[in-house]
């Protein structure tokens, strides 16, 4: 099913509940491990429970939940395997901690990007498992056991009670990123000259969309394979979005007077077809259309006939000279500045179509060769 089709009633409650969903969860997967250790009473249970949390709290989709599971089954599995050897193999205590240190301190040196965190277990692993140097291994052991199993119970819970999808809150923070947008591009096209709109909150709103959206690349990876095999696209996309809310930020900036309305007005006639693409592309995203809208073909270089032609109808020749002569800015070179704008910003829209328009068509299994930009033919 691919990531834009409409999420089913059950998906769609659990994602606008999902603080609530993510509490029971937690609650539950906390209640399994209470109940292991009531029938079974491992030692040195208490970590298993303190796994829990660490990986459960800040990570409520599966995708992220699995990844920080993973990371810190490795870490620890690396961390309790040295310290182990540390413990039962050397007598000294100076020894043993000085290569303690020196493990440590090359876990920092090494601790970096994507996997950072199991080094950092595995560094805080090393230094449970030894602590004072004057116990055996099989604490150590039970010590990681129980910290293995509290990745199994987290990862279980995530996957088969109530799923929280990490694809459903990317979709969500895309659609929100695309809605913003298109209603600041919207408002701007229908506002008088010289208006004072403040568009700062919406594009803030749809920027930090777009960072949420960035947090979550992990997290897909793990739920979809599709979107795994194109996470550069992703990022691509993510980068597109910024360059469209740049575009839009130097839109309040464009002013002009009364008595030139006239031309900037055939100018946001032609841009507002680029609004409408984006509020298409918005409700296509969350999943309201169940086919994505296409674009006319070469979108970019109609466009700009057209401005060049509402740029000839709106600016003479004779106006220009007097502008010139009377040493004012000539009009035009202001038409033309707003109309490369407009042009800029419908390339960017059609690079947000032909990147959806992959993700789409990946996810329905079409030939390589039909993977385009999404336009009609």
């Amino acid at each position: 099913m691919s990531v834009f089709a409409p999420a089913t009633p059950f998906a769609d409650f659990i994602y606008r509940h999902f603080r609530s969903v993510h509490a029971l969860k937690l609650g539950l997967a906390l209640l399994v491990a209470v109940t292991i250790n009531a029938i079974w009473a491992p030692p040195h249970f208490i970590w298993s429970m303190v796994t829990i949390v660490v990986i459960m709290m800040s990570l409520p989709q599966v995708g992220g939940a699995i990844e920080k599971s993973l990371q810190r089954a490795i870490g620890t599995c690396l961390g309790s395997a040295y310290g182990v050897m540390l413990v039962a193999t050397v007598d000294s205590y100076w020894l043993i901690m000085s290569l303690l240190i020196l493990a440590v301190s090359l876990i920092c040196f090494i601790s970096a990007g994507r996997y950072s965190y199991a080094y950092l277990v595995s560094g805080f692993t090393i230094i449970i498992v030894v602590g004072d140097a004057n116990h055996d291994t099989s604490e150590a052991l039970w010590r990681t056991a129980n910290i293995l199993s509290g990745c199994v119970i987290a990862i279980l819970v995530s996957l088969f009670i109530f799923p929280i999808k990490a694809k459903q809150d990317w979709r969500s923070q895309l659609t929100h990123a695309i809605d913003n947008m298109a209603e600041v591009l919207a408002q701007h096209l229908k506002a008088p000259a010289n208006h004072d709109l403040d568009f700062r909150a919406k594009l803030e709103a749809a920027m930090k969309a777009v960072l949420t959206q960035k947090k979550l690349f992990f997290s897909l990876e793990w739920e979809s394979k599709t979107l795994k095999k194109h996470k550069v696209l992703l990022s691509q996309l993510a980068n597109k979005q910024v360059r469209l809310i740049t575009l839009l930020e130097l839109l309040p900036l464009t002013r002009w007077q009364e008595e030139d309305k006239d031309a900037y007005l055939q100018i946001n006639a032609v841009a507002s077809e680029l609004a409408f693409y984006l509020q298409q592309l918005a409700e296509f995203v969350a999943g309201k259309a169940q086919q994505l809208p296409t674009l006319p073909e070469c979108l970019e270089q109609e466009l700009q006939h057209r401005l060049q032609l509402a740029l000839a109808s709106a600016t003479s020749s004779t106006d220009l000279d007097a502008a010139a002569t009377d040493g004012e800015v000539p009009q035009g070179f202001a038409l033309t500045g707003y109309s490369w704008l407009i042009y800029q910003l419908a390339i960017a829209v059609e690079a947000l179509y032909e990147d959806i328009a992959i993700i789409e068509i990946a996810y329905n299994k079409q030939p390589a060769s039909q993977i385009t930009s999404g336009k009609a033919d």
